[in-house]
């Protein structure tokens, strides 16, 4: 039999009849393929790193192609592809056309679930559980195993799935990979709940031993398992769970691999719910992560273009994020009410400096966006400003929380939504393309998105100085520090109130956020090579509309375009387009053409770059100018006074 290496399985069956000593030599190689690969590419690396040999044991001990593995998040699937046979997608891991950073069903038929969002694996498997219930003929019904970690073990719909799956008996096995880290050190009352389990490995074993022992003594022998249970909940810690009807396991060494198959060999020997509680290391193999694993969490791949010039007058390489941290600091040097919120992840939204500078105001309730947001209109109650600080597609998770302990009760409350639209490598999981169409129902929301960084810091300010809740949404990209217009000779920014970056006779262009810079460009080159003049403003607001230029252009032009980074369906588009509908201007004897331009009703595969996304969704400049040209190229629209 040859040994076995990263790029020569071609399925799980590969590992069959493998002894430890080989299958342990496969990890150390799948360790170092993943440092090589990912180093190049770009990803997940360190959270990967930690679960080499708990993925070879799962697939050791199960037969995933009767049983099922739900990946929370998936960031850690990488071993898993390796071992259901795509270790050549490793070459175009998350690249155009290539493989995915995530699970993806459409990937193989080993992946059960399309995912990226945090906290749900032990929900749907228990419902793949109930589902193949009887399923088997003799009985025995196939597995269903979540593999999770500690820091979405905390989330709510966690508890939620654990508590229902333990109560229906679900043939079921939830593996805890308990590294204390999610992309930031985990937080909360659980996660120091799994660090004292952590720290009771000794006890652990001083009660096997005791137990080993008892069991040879003629009297005390007989009675040892009854006794065991007061001894273990008196010694260990950890039992929590078995109090909700959870056979528990643990806490074992993730990393060694014999272990684990030990441990899950043993789980499948229960009844009902059983929790394997293991312990890693994230970014074990990688040196830089025993440094910082935080910065091991992801790797961005070696830059293939050449450095850029020096950026001009106006121009800056400084993100949205970076921008919206030093805003937000600034202006909570001058509020004291100024709170600020992350579920989980103050560096990735731009709270790190906030969180060290203003440590009694700063909040992270780990991957908790529904107690995030409830938390949020509490502090707004007691005459606090809390900035929640949040990726647009989380806060879809605390939908609810949004409509209820925020909107309703017209609390003032900020929503900071960093990545909201195109987020490249990521893909459809990740993409903030919804939160305009979910938040703009709600009454009393004000809904806005800033060009720049001058925009975003006045955007800021407005909010926290105004009443109700606010949502300013960014996407993941650099901000230009002031655009077309420099902010001393800027007019006061007015909820509502559009502003103008271009004058023309042939059309308006309304643009909503960063999009507008893509806009003004399309409209340069659009006179410049047609003779076609188009007036451009930047909405800036999208709840509430500046309706007084908007229909004041329907009156005045024949032809209206909408440009937005957000998805067709219930947008800035379809904001306008009521308003135009509501006033007739659509169904006058002179029709105002509306063309709408966003990104189209589709989940947008992971691309090399948001770039390319915006060209797959024509929110290019010259996909934009082609547009507007092949609609206005017989005549002019301007009506003649």
């Amino acid at each position: 039999m040859k040994p076995l290496h990263s790029c020569n399985i071609t399925s799980p069956k590969d590992l069959e009849g493998r002894s430890l000593t080989e299958l342990e030599a496969l990890c150390a190689e799948m360790r170092s393929f993943l440092i090589q690969k990912v180093s190049a590419s770009g990803g997940h690396l360190g959270s990967n790193l930690g679960v080499v040999e708990i993925t070879v044991a799962l697939h050791k001990v199960f037969d995933f192609s009767k049983d099922k593995l739900v990946f929370d998040v998936s960031h850690q699937c990488y071993p898993h592809k390796i071992l259901t046979g795509r270790a050549a997608g490793f070459d175009s891991l998350r690249q155009t056309n290539g493989m995915s950073g995530f699970i993806n069903r459409d990937e193989s038929p080993y992946d059960m679930l399309t995912a990226g969002h945090a906290g749900t694996s032990i929900s749907f498997a228990s419902g793949l559980a109930a589902g193949m219930k009887g399923s088997s003929d003799d009985g025995d019904d196939p597995w269903s195993v979540a593999l999770i970690g500690d820091a979405a073990f905390g989330s709510g719909v966690a508890f939620e799935g654990i508590n229902q799956a333990s109560d229906n008996d679900a043939r079921m096995v939830v593996v805890l990979n308990d590294n204390e880290w999610s992309i930031a050190k985990s937080v909360g009352a659980m996660a120091r709940y799994l660090s004292r389990i952590r720290s009771s490995q000794t006890l652990h074993k001083t009660y096997e031993r005791l137990s080993a022992l008892a069991h040879k003594l003629p009297i005390v022998g007989s009675r040892m398992d009854e006794i065991g249970e007061v001894l273990r909940h008196v010694m260990v810690p950890g039992h929590i769970f078995e109090e909700l009807g959870v056979n528990y396991i643990g806490p074992l060494d993730g990393h060694d691999l014999d272990v684990v198959v030990d441990a899950l060999e043993r789980a499948k020997k229960f009844k009902g719910v059983t929790l394997v509680h293991l312990l890693t290391e994230k970014g074990k193999g990688f040196d830089p992560a025993s440094d910082d694993p935080e910065r091991a969490h992801g790797v961005k791949p070696p830059s293939k273009v050449p450095a850029a010039a020096s950026p001009g007058p106006g121009q800056s390489k400084q993100s949205f994020t970076a921008a919206f941290s030093q805003s937000l600091c600034a202006l909570a040097d001058k509020n004291q009410h100024v709170h600020a919120i992350t579920a989980g992840m103050p560096s990735g939204t731009g709270l790190g400096e906030f969180s060290t500078r203003f440590a009694e105001r700063f909040h992270d309730t780990g991957i908790t966006e529904q107690h995030a947001v409830a938390l949020a209109g509490g502090l707004a109650t007691t005459g606090k400003r809390p900035v929640v600080a949040i990726y647009s597609t989380f806060l879809q998770r605390g939908y609810d929380q949004v409509f209820q302990e925020v909107a309703l009760q017209k609390e003032s409350v900020v929503f900071a939504l960093d990545r909201a639209g195109l987020v490249g490598q990521d893909g459809p999981t990740h993409m903030g393309l919804y939160d305009l169409a979910y938040l703009r129902a709600f009454p009393g929301f004000t809904l806005c998105a800033p060009r720049d960084a001058a925009d975003l810091d006045r955007m800021l300010n407005l909010a926290v100085d105004s009443k109700g809740p606010w949502a300013i949404r960014w996407p993941r990209a650099n901000a230009e520090a002031e655009s077309f217009i420099p902010q001393d000779l800027r007019e006061p920014l007015v909820a509502g109130r559009a502003e103008c970056l271009r004058q023309g006779s042939d059309g308006v262009v309304f643009a909503l956020g960063d999009v507008a810079n893509q806009a003004v460009a399309a409209a340069e080159e659009l006179q410049r090579l047609h003779g076609i003049s188009l007036k451009v403003y930047d909405a800036r607001f999208v709840k509430p509309l500046d309706e007084q230029a908007i229909l004041n252009a329907a009156t005045d032009y024949d032809f209206i375009a909408t440009v937005e980074e957000h998805s067709v369906l219930g947008g800035f588009g379809s904001a306008v387009a009521e308003l135009l509908s509501k006033n007739s201007c659509l169904t006058r004897q002179r029709q105002c053409r509306h063309s709408l331009h966003g990104v189209p009703d589709d989940f947008i595969a992971h691309m090399n770059t948001r770039e390319e996304q915006l060209l797959r969704c024509g929110l290019d400049a010259d996909s934009l100018m082609q547009s507007w040209h092949s609609q206005l190229k017989t005549s002019a629209t301007k009506v003649e006074s």
